[in-house]
Order: structure tokens, then C-alpha cells, then sequence
């Protein structure tokens, strides 16, 4: 049966072709409002493909907030970074699974940013900006993080205690001030150093998993012979 979601990816190099026009656009992750943003973005065609796919899914019952999509174009520039990371690292990656946007079971509609599924391993990963605002950026981690944590426990309410499930967020700041076509490097350089934090995370992880993979074991006890 498959799995309700705005996209599901079977592997890295799916998920690299489906958003390649994020390399072929430049997309930057802009620090102007979303709602400029929108007005700004709404006429390109993978803006209004990812509308249409979102209205055929059916996947929530609220109503479509188009500053959604551009987020959707923000995080998947950061996942493809996080993801060329971990190939770079020799990472299996395409064992990797990538659900978009997934309304939880019985999580009263909710729904994550990013399932990364490996073997018996689930990662739900959260995004958020960091708001200009100190004291509002703390509060969005906070937010995210318990988001995260329910959706985490949710599913493991549903699934067997043999699938691992961790949670993970990521907030991250705007590299592109569009109004003065300026690159905020020092932004990018934090969003380059969560990236590294995340992709280390997901190594170690995946690197477990591997552990205890049956063709990993049997070369242990081959080692016996």
C-alpha cells in the first residue's frame, strides 16, 4: 500500500533528480518575508507543480498555506546538501528513503517535514528559520524540538519496538538578502556548520544500522571459520 505523503523518494538520486531544479534556478534561501516571497515565486512552474501535487494528495485537512511551498524549496536545498554530504562520506544513500511532508498516524493531522527511512531505522527531521527576533528563535527551536519529539512518539506507538525511530531538528538562517543581492556569509557558514551537525548525526545512525544488517554479521561470524 503506499504511503500517503506529498512525495515519497526510494532513494538519494530520486530525490536529486526530482530537485534539481534548485541547482538549475540558483535558489537562494532569501531573507525576505514569506508572503514577498510568494508573490515573488508563485508563477514558477515547480511552485505551482508542487501546489497541484499537494491539492491531488489530500494529505490535510487544512488549507494550503502557499509560504509552505516556499519553504518546501528552502529545505530541499538543505537537504540535498545534507544528503551530497553523506554520499561524499560513503554513505549509502540511495538505501535511503525520503518521505516529504507525512501526515502522522493518529497525530491529529499533523504533519513531519521529513521522514528519512533506513532499513528498520526512522529519522523524523525538522526545519525551521531562525526569526530575526533572539528571543523568537529560541522559542521556534523549542516548538520544532516538541514537534518532533510527538511525532517520534506517536509512531512508535504504532510500530514495532524492533524500528528504531529518533528525531532530529535543524533551524536555519537566510543566506540571501534578494533586495540588496547580497550573500550573508556568515549565515551561511552557521547553516554549513548544522549541516555538518546533522550529517554526523544521520552517519552514526545509519552506521548502526549497518552493524546489525545480516550480511554485516554473517562476515562476523565468517571470521570464526
Amino acid at each position: 500500500m503506499e504511503i500517503k505523503c506529498l512525495y515519497d523518494f526510494k532513494s538519494f538520486s530520486e530525490f536529486s533528480k526530482f530537485t534539481d531544479f534548485i541547482e538549475q534556478r540558483k535558489w537562494n534561501i532569501e531573507k525576505q518575508l514569506l508572503k514577498n516571497r510568494v508573490l515573488k515565486y508563485k508563477n514558477m512552474p515547480e511552485y505551482l507543480m508542487l501546489k497541484k501535487k499537494f491539492l491531488e494528495k489530500k494529505i490535510s485537512i487544512f488549507a494550503l498555506k502557499e509560504e509552505e511551498i516556499i519553504t518546501w524549496f528552502d529545505t530541499s536545498s538543505l537537504m540535498r546538501r545534507v544528503l551530497f554530504d553523506l554520499y561524499k562520506k560513503g554513505i549509502n544513500t540511495e538505501g535511503i528513503n525520503i518521505i516529504m511532508e507525512y501526515p502522522v498516524i493518529f497525530g491529529n493531522h499533523m504533519r513531519t517535514d521529513y521522514l528519512l527511512v533506513y532499513d528498520r531505522l526512522i529519522v523524523v527531521l525538522e526545519f525551521g528559520m531562525f526569526n530575526q527576533d533572539e528571543r523568537r528563535s529560541e522559542e521556534r527551536y523549542t516548538k520544532k524540538l516538541q514537534e518532533s519529539i510527538s511525532y517520534r512518539q506517536i509512531m512508535a506507538n504504532m510500530l514495532p519496538k524492533e524500528i528504531k525511530i529518533v528525531n532530529y531538528v535543524m533551524i536555519y538562517k537566510p543566506e540571501y538578502d534578494a533586495d540588496i543581492d547580497y550573500r550573508m556569509k556568515d549565515n551561511i557558514i552557521y547553516n554549513n556548520k548544522e549541516i555538518e551537525k546533522l550529517v554526523m548525526f544521520l552517519q552514526h545512525h545509519i552506521a548502526t544500522e549497518d552493524i546489525f544488517s545480516a550480511k554485516k554479521q554473517l562476515k562476523i561470524v565468517a571470521n570464526f571459520n
